[in-house]
């Protein structure tokens, strides 16, 4: 079990209180239970795609720009 030491302590209005701790290897803690401060997330498939190729026809774009504000008149 690691050594949580408390930081901060809260009381509401309704009487519930809840302690904000911290532990050696710095996670934080709420009523000892650790914050889940990072988390994967997962999108589909066409979501992917949809953004490759929504990157790829900037990059397009972009580049056309760029030829034709260097194209000799």
């Amino acid at each position: 079990m690691k050594k949580i030491e408390t930081i901060f302590t809260h009381t509401s209005d309704n009487r519930k209180s809840g302690k904000l701790g911290i532990d050696e290897d710095l996670q934080l803690y709420w009523n000892g239970q650790q914050i889940v401060t990072e988390q994967r997330i997962k999108i589909s498939l066409w979501v992917n795609i949809a953004v490759i190729v929504g990157s790829l026809s900037t990059f397009i774009i972009a580049l056309f720009t760029v030829l034709i504000y260097f194209r000799k008149p």
